[in-house]
């Protein structure tokens, strides 16, 4: 079984963004081994590296365990929100500490909001293929369709089908890369 990291973004207090990243992890779990990367909890400061990114020298201990946990997925789905049109400050933070890590990182994204976070999903996916990320997928999930501002998820069979789809293209990346290696 390859292993799955769920990048929980939202570093809101009461967000919602745990419930949308748990409702994910459940649904996955029978076909991953699943890690919850909850930003909240990792609480990574602003970029505080000597080195840029792009050298691979990270000396600070919460960079050294940020790699580890990004290098540790064969493949990675990033939960987010629009906020402002935009994703998180906390994942974009995230994302900026690493850089050759996301290089053919099969990745999907599940975006939550009034709008179904599309707008976000669009930037994630621009900032990654900057990175070489390989985002093969998106999940999108509507305020009072598929969850309740307070987190109680209504997402149907609908939802639950692209987010099997999402998977099975992951496992299907995962697998091709490592056939190639």
């Amino acid at each position: 079984m390859y292993n799955l990291a769920v990048i929980v973004s939202s570093t809101r207090p009461r967000c919602v963004g745990a419930a949308v990243g748990s409702w994910a992890a459940r649904w996955l779990e029978s076909d991953w081994n699943v890690t919850i990367l909850d930003l909240a909890e990792i609480n990574l400061p602003f970029l505080d590296e000597e080195h840029s990114p792009s050298t691979g020298i990270h000396t600070r201990p919460h960079t050294l365990a940020w790699k580890a946990a990004i290098d540790d997925a064969d493949a990675i789905i990033v939960v987010t929100p629009e906020y402002n049109g935009f994703f998180t400050a906390p994942l974009k933070n995230a994302v900026d500490y690493l850089r050759g890590e996301w290089e053919a990182k099969p990745m999907g994204i599940v975006g939550y909001g009034w709008h179904g976070a599309r707008r976000a999903v669009a930037a994630l996916t621009q900032l990654l293929g900057n990175l070489k990320a390989d985002v093969v997928g998106s999940v999108s999930l509507t305020f009072e369709t598929d969850l309740s501002s307070d987190g109680h998820m209504t997402a149907g069979v609908a939802k639950e089908s692209e987010l099997g789809d999402l998977s099975e293209d992951l496992a299907h990346t995962v697998e091709h890369r490592s056939l190639v290696a």
